[in-house]
């Protein structure tokens, strides 16, 4: 008898414990939190690759969340996910231009973390145009309309040689008919993220190269992971755990060439070639960050150059303290280890 009530209580511990997770193959695995990411661009550009790696990886798992990514044409409507979606988008990746116009008009946005602050864009226009005062009465590709990223770097551009957007002609045209744009001939030239560049290169061998806008705006602010400072307040461990993978997997870029261009390929349906020539290209700039990447010098640069363009016309100026919330990514880098000793890495 003592035997039989032994062995039916070790049936149900064993019971309890499968029930719970505790033994077993079939262990029971934590549930992952949703984790929505608006990015703006469709398809991505290698430079937004950072949160498929993430999703490919397993570090968005390793942090607890079941990633998805909306992609948008500009960041314009990225960000208008975020701010409309009504909690269901949790971040948004958008250039900064519209975003920190947002923060000028007083919404309560804040920068998390980012993916890269240096300009990964170049002016490319036809052949005949070999510098900058060539483009005045040209027709200039603007993917996203005014405001957009692209358009905002365009009117730096042309700022260096004293011209306005009033002394060229805006061309509105969707984010995947940028290269045929060119191409074609439809436009005279565009800012181009460096796997365009080498895609329309390729295609035609006339265009011109006018200028890196990491050159022109050597201390920029390029993007942003974006959240609500509602969820900031509600949810901190949530948004710390997407800034931790989100963090991991721009260092997982510079330490895995292979994997990276192969999710580079799956993602942004660029070709081999191109994918590997633009990951080299980044990587030698050192584009995406791999320490906090949110420097209150290079945020304040960009907020700058939105001011210099027109972007933010408002009396109240944006500033370090109101549009970033850097103790995320402080935080991620005091438990992953700060990266020294190259001059790449901020």
């Amino acid at each position: 008898m003592a035997r039989s009530w032994f062995r039916l209580f070790a049936v149900a511990v064993v019971a309890v414990a499968l029930t719970v997770g505790l033994v077993g193959p079939g262990t029971a695995q934590p549930r992952l939190r949703p984790l929505v990411i608006a990015m703006p661009t469709t398809p991505p550009n290698l430079i937004h690759i950072p949160p498929w790696i993430a999703l490919e990886t397993g570090l968005f798992a390793k942090y607890g969340l079941d990633a998805k990514m909306l992609t948008f044409e500009g960041g314009p409507a990225a960000l208008r996910a975020l701010i409309g979606g009504g909690g269901s988008v949790h971040l948004a990746a958008p250039g900064i231009p519209p975003f920190v116009a947002a923060v000028g008009a007083g919404a309560e946005l804040r920068a998390v973390a980012t993916y890269s602050m240096k300009h990964p864009v170049a002016m490319v226009a036809q052949g005949e145009i070999k510098t900058c005062a060539d483009l005045r009465g040209k027709k200039i590709g603007t993917p996203g309309g005014t405001g957009a990223y692209s358009e905002v770097m365009a009117r730096a551009y042309l700022a260096t040689c004293g011209l306005t957007p009033r002394d060229v002609q805006y061309i509105n045209i969707a984010i995947g008919a940028r290269v045929p744009a060119l191409v074609s001939g439809q436009i005279d030239a565009m800012v181009l993220h460096v796997d365009q560049l080498f895609e329309v290169m390729q295609q035609k061998k006339s265009l011109r190269l006018l200028a890196h806008m990491a050159e022109v705006l050597p201390k920029g602010w390029y993007a942003a992971y974006i959240t609500t400072f509602d969820l900031i307040t509600k949810d901190p461990k949530f948004v710390q755990d997407a800034v931790m993978a989100l963090t991991e997997a721009n260092r997982f870029i510079y330490q895995n060439r292979d994997r990276t261009i192969e999710i580079g390929m799956k993602y942004t349906k660029f070709d081999k070639d191109i994918i590997s020539r633009t990951y080299d290209e980044l990587v030698k700039r050192g584009v995406w960050p791999v320490n906090e990447g949110l420097r209150q010098d290079l945020v304040e640069a960009g907020i700058d150059t939105e001011v210099s363009v027109g972007t933010i016309t408002g009396p109240a100026k944006p500033t370090f303290d109101n549009t970033t919330s850097v103790g995320f990514v402080r935080a991620a880098i005091t438990k992953l280890g700060r990266w020294t000793g190259d001059p790449r890495w901020y």
